[in-house]
């Protein structure tokens, strides 16, 4: 595979490092609106869907209002975090690069403004249906899901992984400034500590969190690459770059 060297292209740590922490503070934003959204006990005596969505016919239309505005900022400001990541593998390798410029175009596309909105509408319609029409509420709210929400998420979720595969395999195999077992800083990893809470029971900060974990493994991935920064700047400084 012919490698050529870059000699014009450098790194600006500087505007690295402040792209990252306004991703950072995006994605605290967009946690706030899943803390929300999924602050609340189930009722564990409905069975199936019915249980796991209980506890979104007793939230506010306020709390359901702020919740999607929040992530509707917060999904968008943290995409900012990952162009920061984004300058940081492109001296190495533009397809890694390319690849992981996907996920940051399915942010934007299909992020706060699509999948999350969506999320929050499609909570709202429960909500109503259950109060007027209770008998066929939740098949018409799964419905307006796979019509209007699910078209999203399939977009979105094949966006993030193409970007958690380039992301992993170019860390992984010395195609950034960070060490190689930094891959443990990506979304996916990230995404599945924070899952994990789920075990903890039926509690209302436990069903936050599970809310919440997509984005929780969104502010390990920017947090772990803010907190290794500087090693990778010095690992740059030792290595010429090169892309593939």
């Amino acid at each position: 595979m012919r490698q050529e060297r870059i000699l014009k292209e450098n790194i600006d740590w500087d505007r690295v490092s402040l792209l990252i922490k306004i991703g950072i503070a995006g994605a605290v934003i967009n946690l706030a609106g899943d803390l929300i959204s999924g602050w609340g006990v189930r009722n564990m005596c409905l069975p199936g869907i019915e249980g796991m969505v209980s506890h979104y016919l007793l939230m506010s239309d306020k709390r359901i209002f702020w919740s999607a505005m929040l992530g509707l900022v917060g999904v968008p400001v943290s995409g900012i975090g990952h162009i920061g990541i984004y300058k940081l593998i492109r001296p190495y390798s533009r397809k890694y690069a390319g690849l992981y410029g996907v996920g940051i175009f399915g942010c934007y596309t299909f992020g706060g403004s699509g999948v999350h909105m969506s999320s929050l509408a499609a909570v709202f319609f429960y909500k109503y249906m259950t109060a007027a029409a209770p008998e066929t509420a939740l098949a018409a709210s799964i419905k307006f899901l796979c019509y209007f929400s699910l078209p999203l998420y399939i977009a979105l979720m094949t966006c993030w992984l193409i970007q958690a595969y380039a992301h992993i395999r170019v860390i992984s195999i010395g195609l950034s400034p960070y060490p190689r077992w930094c891959w443990v800083f990506t979304t996916p990893v990230g995404t599945l500590i924070a899952g994990l809470f789920s075990i903890f029971g039926n509690y209302a900060i436990v069903n936050a969190i599970t809310v919440g974990a997509f984005t929780l493994g969104n502010i390990w991935t920017l947090g772990g690459h803010l907190f290794m920064l500087d090693k990778a700047r010095e690992n740059w400084g030792k290595s010429s770059a090169y892309v593939q």
